[in-house]
């Protein structure tokens, strides 16, 4: 089936086919990957502070709450 005879039906049990597939494909890889991670931090000797950017974190964690600017200081002139 070409592109120009697909309806949306056809393409979008096609995608859900193939995000079925990709989830199937993730899954098997994944106990593989966490290894080559462990190995490769025993390695270099990563910690968690080194990895804390790329980590991801359970929960909403700490929000830093945005500063206000500080004011202006008006200078009054003496005469």
């Amino acid at each position: 089936m070409t592109t120009d005879t697909q309806t949306v039906e056809d393409i979008d049990t096609e995608l859900a086919r193939l995000q079925k597939l990709k989830e199937q494909k993730l899954e098997a890889s994944k106990a593989v990957d966490l290894e080559t991670v462990k190995k490769l931090c025993k390695q270099h000797g990563f910690t968690a502070t080194n990895l804390r950017g790329f980590l991801a974190t359970k929960g909403k964690g700490k929000t830093v709450a945005k500063k206000k600017p500080a004011a202006k200081k008006t200078t009054s002139k003496k005469s």
